[in-house]
């Protein structure tokens, strides 16, 4: 089975609300606030070590039956900059895809530097949106 690593793009930053142990390696989450100051329109998004899916996007991988994550919610805002340049477009819905797996193993996955790594099957499915501003490489 073939794997590969992604890079999505990055809309903006983790906020205040997020609830994260940097201890740990790779740091642990468990509530995720982000700030969106620069969304290009991707269905997949990042700020280290957080992903997140817009909900027609979660929906597909829920639906899908992959294994080795988990669809959670986010609490998702936008910057002054962001909410002027987005003006007349909707944002979608953006959740927290926590994933589980290991990576060049599960569908989904984290390398040790908490880079995103999935089958070849899930990146059909996460082609399936629209992710005109993630790097691509085979694992």
């Amino acid at each position: 089975m073939e794997f590969y690593r992604l890079e999505p793009e990055v809309a903006g930053a983790l906020d205040e609300g997020t609830v994260i142990d940097a201890g740990a390696h790779p740091p642990r989450i468990e509530a995720v606030h982000y700030e969106i100051t620069d969304w290009a329109g991707d269905d997949l998004i990042e700020a280290f070590p957080v992903y997140l899916v817009t909900d027609d996007l979660a929906d597909t991988l829920v639906d899908s039956g992959l294994d080795a994550f988990r669809v959670r919610r986010a609490t998702v805002t936008l910057s002054d900059e962001a909410q002027e340049m987005l003006e007349g477009k909707e944002l979608p819905t953006f959740h927290w895809l926590e994933v589980t797996g290991q990576a060049g193993v599960d569908d989904l996955g984290v390398t040790d530097q908490g880079q995103l790594v999935v089958s070849e099957q899930a990146l059909d499915l996460l082609q399936s949106g629209t992710l005109e501003n993630c790097e691509v490489d085979r694992f």
